[in-house]
């Protein structure tokens, strides 16, 4: 038993402080310092956690993550799997330290970290520090940051269970350590006063938990219709024929969500981006102008383009693997879509469109006409007028949305995910429903389903919830 005890206490000093055995036979008390060390390995730990809870809340944008930055630096690559790995490294390495040193206390040992540790610390904190702010710092956006609170309205109740489990399970350490500080004589009364205030405080936190899927299950709303945004965009090229058949024929979304600009000569078309660099081979093409404005190019232009082998080369989405050799060469032969071709090819499936129809450079020729433009297409292809409506996008001067077909007679609200969940409810006491994008994780799903979102907008229709349920729902007073 001893040489067990031994063995371990060897294990547990070697790995945080790398001492031999015959300092582990050494029963000096732990210095002041290495005192304020152990408190810096809990700040590091705790900061470390948070900077990857919030890189996993944030995977639900992660597709824009990428863009952002391929637009940034010229570059297509799957940055944020790169973040959200150097973010778990992190705090794994943070929160190992930390358990060597409880095991210290619990065995009596005394605390002595290792230099390279006390390096390895400070270079964790620095880097999670970073993590958290670049979004903001590099990117000049706040975008990822209100999945925070989303996460934790989501989360709130099952970290509530691992606080508990893992506070009482600390009670021991506590207990101990305090227990050989009192017989050193050194006061413990604060110390163990905190404690208590902080074990209190975990215990009656469900209080303040506030969650929409805290609700009677007689409550529940019903479940939100799905769109295709921009089509099956995560198995197929963005804004493309096929991506749209695939979402429509395939998945079964309720209808289509997709981005319309007007090219110089007047002709509505199917892009997202001000620039056609990221998904075309404009480049290639026409190099001279690949940098001019997307709306800058005659429709004739935009067909000589190439749409599809983008996809193929870049795999935004790590899908193309499970490509057939025949499905690659019709990827690769897709080209910009015209929106009448769009709206030729959801006619007779009784489908819901959504459009974001963005308004063109100054210098356009149809800069005061384009939304006449757009809505006669919409006529032309044999929709009814009064299945039209368009409306000026909320909080953005240079968007419209139309949208065809809708499922509802209520007036519809088109808007982005960090919409506040009681102003999804306040709206509907409105007579207004709300269509909230992109929603692509299932957590997320479920909290707007509670909160009751009429329809979203997905990136992932292939894989969004189609349960019959929220992941989970629990009546307010049984939580509590």
């Amino acid at each position: 038993m001893t040489t067990c005890r031994g063995c371990w206490a060897s294990l547990v000093t070697g790995c945080y402080g790398c001492r031999t055995r015959k300092d582990v036979e050494n029963k000096e008390a732990t210095k002041l310092t290495e005192r304020l060390w152990f408190i810096f390995v809990l700040l590091v730990s705790f900061t470390s956690l948070a900077n990857m809870f919030f890189w996993l809340a944030a995977v639900n944008d992660s597709s824009d993550f990428n863009r952002d930055l391929a637009e940034m630096t010229g570059l297509w690559w799957r940055y944020y799997i790169f973040f959200m790995a150097l973010s778990c490294a992190l705090s794994s390495y943070a929160v190992l330290l930390l358990m060597f040193a409880f095991l210290h206390i619990a065995i009596g040992q005394k605390l002595q970290l290792h230099g390279a540790h006390k390096i390895g610390l400070i270079l964790d904190l620095s880097l999670s520090v970073a993590l958290l702010v670049f979004p903001c710092a590099v990117l000049g956006s706040s975008s990822l940051w209100h999945f925070l609170p989303q996460a934790l309205q989501f989360t709130g109740p099952f970290l509530h269970l691992v606080g508990v489990v893992i506070m009482t399970g600390l009670s021991w350490f506590v207990a101990g350590g305090m227990g050989t500080l009192q017989r050193k004589g050194i006061p413990v009364r604060d110390v163990a006063l905190w404690y208590f205030l902080v074990l209190i405080g975990l215990y009656i936190s469900p209080v303040f938990i506030r969650s929409p899927c805290l609700l009677k299950y007689d409550e529940l709303p019903p479940k939100p219709l799905v769109f295709a945004y921009r089509g099956a965009e995560q198995l197929a090229p963005e804004n493309t024929l096929i991506a749209f058949e695939l979402s429509l024929d395939v998945y079964n979304a309720q209808g289509i969500h997709t981005d319309v600009r007007v090219s110089y000569d007047g002709e509505p078309y199917i892009m997202r981006d001000d620039k056609l660099t990221r998904t075309t081979n404009v480049e290639d093409v026409f190099p001279e102008r690949y940098a001019d404005h997307s709306d800058s190019f005659t429709l004739a232009e935009l067909k000589q383009l190439n749409a599809g082998s983008w996809f193929i080369t870049c795999n935004p989405f790590g899908t193309t693997s499970r490509l057939t050799e025949l499905e690659i060469i019709r990827y690769r032969k897709q080209k910009i879509p015209t929106l009448r071709e769009m709206l030729l090819q959801v006619k007779g499936r009784n489908k819901t469109v959504l459009l974001d129809v963005r308004t063109p450079p100054d210098d356009h020729p149809y800069s005061e006409d384009w939304l006449n433009i757009t809505l006669q297409v919409i006529l032309d292809s044999g929709v009814a007028e009064e299945d039209v409506s368009f409306w000026k996008a909320p909080n953005n001067d240079t968007k419209y949305t139309f949208a065809i077909n809708t499922f509802d007679e209520r007036r519809l609200m088109t808007t982005y995910n960090d919409i506040p969940f009681f102003q999804i409810r306040s709206d509907a006491a409105l007579n207004v429903t709300t269509n909230v994008w992109t929603v692509n994780e299932d957590w997320l799903f479920s909290l707007f389903w509670c909160a009751g979102a009429t329809s979203i907008s997905t990136s992932s229709c292939q894989r969004v919830r189609i349960g019959d349920g929220p992941l989970w729902q629990l009546p307010e007073k049984e939580a509590t």
